[in-house]
């Protein structure tokens, strides 16, 4: 059998670690409530919504979260390379 590559366990993973990083370098209160009620509300829902379509929904939002966290950190002016 040919050993499966979990592509979603490696986005998801990402995604923390991005929402993590940006949780470090926001500066105020409000900004680090902002990602941590947003990772919260992900997890919330995916316990909530059990249907394909939250799955789908919960994959998205962690995209989403991802790529809004990395818009952050290089918005901050952090280098990533």
């Amino acid at each position: 059998m040919i050993p499966q590559i979990p592509y979603t366990a490696i986005g998801i993973g990402i995604s923390v670690l991005l929402g993590i990083w940006a949780f470090i370098e926001a500066e105020t209160d409000r900004g680090r409530v902002v990602i941590a009620a947003a990772a919260a509300f992900l997890m919330i829902m995916r316990v909530c919504w059990r249907s394909r379509t939250g799955n789908l929904a919960w994959l998205v939002g962690f995209m989403i979260f991802g790529i809004c966290c990395f818009i952050f950190i290089k918005w901050r002016g952090v280098r990533i390379r």
